[in-house]
């Protein structure tokens, strides 16, 4: 009955939501058109589909390569930080001592502002302690929306983590939905749900929604993901990974589908220690990969990689983040993806051992775009401008990064906000 409730209030707030395609800060985020399965074709005056009816040939100037004229004017300090994804301490600028101590110790400055103009970054994440209710979120967005366009030009991608059930980070003026697997089976309610999610947190000016999970469970009561999947069937997990990328992804928001190469058949929490998933190839084909795969053909605009090891996958048994056999080969190469790849958050246990700096660089060597929440953007921001200076990290390697990331802005209408 509660499931029933909720698809009628999601369609109830979808059709309530503003339609205006724009976040809170006024940046147009794509096409807001409600989910349909309808295929809509333009008809002419003479009844045929795709034939303007003139044959006279049209002059037109080439497009504008916008993402080439960008990179065209960026330094190498502005490059690097559009990798760069941090959290930051505080609800504002408004910061009290304590947070104002953690932003200087972690990053080398006091505010939120601060830390967006010095760094020139690409992008936030939010976490809980940068939430106390929507007007505060969407004055927070504006703010550093408004820094990001008066050091760079160029727009933040700011984040969260909404999955539903007990991943959901924002609780005001939001629609709290059940988890994953409680929704599982419906795929038409879970693009929804996702829609309707994607469409609330731009409210707040977020435009990445850090969802769908698309690890495939062995049992909720031995893996760490737990009712966070939509369950152990790779095809019916691949079919509500589908749903729920196009819901968000229509609302206007990037999804960043979650966590490549496959979570689910492990107990080991990856906050805590380096989880490894003991599956031979033809296992992971037919298991983990399915659901990624449906991800991709539905045009996902980011990958998001997990902390954990496949030694059978790639013997050297490191972690899937600064594995280039797992995400440049795999991801990459095998199953075509050409959007933006994101790190987990590098601040936890399973890449702990790892010197900070070197993970960043080893992350972005191995095929990352985007490093989520480096402990120290001073040592991340430091490392990877040593790394491009001594060669280790190559210009076009360094650029292929920038100009994904700035398409997926461009996309979101972000790339140029002065």
């Amino acid at each position: 009955m509660a499931v029933v409730l909720l698809l009628g209030f999601a369609a109830m707030t979808a059709a309530c939501s503003e339609q205006t395609g724009a976040s809170a800060e006024g940046s147009v985020a794509g096409p807001t058109d409600t989910p349909t399965d309808t295929l809509v074709v333009a008809e002419t005056e003479d009844g045929a589909t795709g034939e303007t009816g003139d044959t006279a040939e049209v002059e037109s100037e080439p497009p504008v390569d916008r993402v080439a004229q960008v990179m065209a004017t960026m330094t190498t300090e502005q490059k690097i930080g559009q990798l760069l994804m941090p959290m930051v301490f505080g609800t504002g600028d408004d910061v009290t001592p304590a947070e104002r101590r953690l932003n200087l110790d972690a990053h080398g400055y006091a505010t939120p502002s601060e830390i967006v103009a010095e760094y020139q970054l690409g992008g936030v994440i939010y976490l809980q302690s940068n939430i106390d209710s929507a007007p505060q979120v969407k004055s927070f967005s504006r703010r550093l929306q408004q820094e990001a366009a008066d050091s760079s030009g160029i727009g933040l991608l700011v984040a969260i983590d909404q999955e539903g059930g007990r991943v959901s980070r924002l609780s005001d003026e939001v629609s709290l939905f059940p988890p994953a697997l409680d929704l599982a089976g419906d795929p038409r309610l879970i693009q929804e749900a996702s829609y309707v999610t994607g469409q609330q947190v731009q409210q707040q000016g977020i435009n990445v929604v850090l969802a769908p999970v698309a690890d495939v469970v062995e049992t909720e009561s031995t893996s760490f993901i737990g009712n966070r999947s939509f369950g152990g069937d790779p095809e019916a997990v691949a079919t509500m990974v589908s749903a729920a990328v196009a819901g968000l992804q229509q609302s206007g928001v990037a999804a960043a589908v979650k966590h490549w190469p496959g979570h689910g058949a492990t107990s080991v929490d990856s906050h805590s220690s380096l989880p490894t998933v003991d599956v031979d190839r033809d296992l992971w084909e037919s298991r983990e990969r399915v659901p990624f795969a449906a991800a991709i053909e539905q045009e996902v605009s980011i990958v998001l990689v997990g902390h954990l090891a496949m030694p059978r996958l790639d013997p050297s048994a490191q972690p899937a983040t600064i594995s280039a056999t797992l995400v440049d080969e795999l991801l990459r190469d095998e199953l075509g993806f050409e959007g933006v790849v994101m790190s987990d958050a590098l601040n936890m246990g399973a890449v702990g051992d790892i010197p900070g700096g070197e993970l960043e660089v080893g992350s972005v060597l191995a095929g990352v775009d985007i490093v989520l929440i480096p402990p120290s953007l001073s040592d991340a921001s430091a490392a990877l401008t040593a790394a491009v200076a001594d060669g280790r990290i190559s210009e076009k390697r360094l650029d292929a990064s920038v100009a994904r990331i700035l398409q997926l802005k461009q996309n979101l209408g972000l790339l140029s906000v002065r």
